[in-house]
């Protein structure tokens, strides 16, 4: 079995400011948020974590669910969950909820969610070994939540 190789620089900027390159150039301003030294104009790394799971869940159970001639329209994640109070303020447990709407089979999307979550996302997957990680998925007519 072979593996992608990840690569990322990491570089401090000013202030509390860093910037980080991937392999392919492309710049991620990182700050920690006001609480701790930073300006509040970029992300801080819990938002990029967050922002990774969802995405990658997001893109995980649309490439699913297109793969069963289901095409979700809107398809929306939303995240949440707690964190520990003192340091290293880890996450007790997280819960993502897939909002979806569309002409979908429910058995199509339960399963999808569930493989993403088990074993598609390698994001989820390793944030399920790190914490309690739940989800769930609404099937609507309506509009999904902001």
């Amino acid at each position: 079995m072979t593996t992608d190789a990840v690569f990322m620089n990491v570089s401090y900027k000013s202030g509390m400011k860093f910037n980080a390159v991937n392999c392919d150039g492309h710049n991620i301003a990182v700050e920690p948020c006001p609480c701790l030294g930073g300006s509040g104009d970029n992300p801080n790394p819990i938002d990029y974590l967050l922002a990774s799971l969802g995405s990658c869940t997001g893109i995980k159970a649309l490439m699913d669910l297109s793969a069963h001639n289901s095409r979700p329209d809107p398809l929306r994640i939303t995240i949440e969950g707690t964190r520990q109070e003192l340091p290293p303020a880890v996450f007790r447990n997280l819960h993502i909820t897939f909002f979806l709407r569309g002409n979908l089979d429910e058995k199509v999307v339960e399963r999808a969610s569930h493989d993403t979550m088990t074993l598609n996302c390698p994001v989820a997957v390793m944030l399920g070994k790190a914490t309690e990680l739940t989800w769930d998925y609404q099937i609507g007519s309506g509009s999904p939540p902001p």
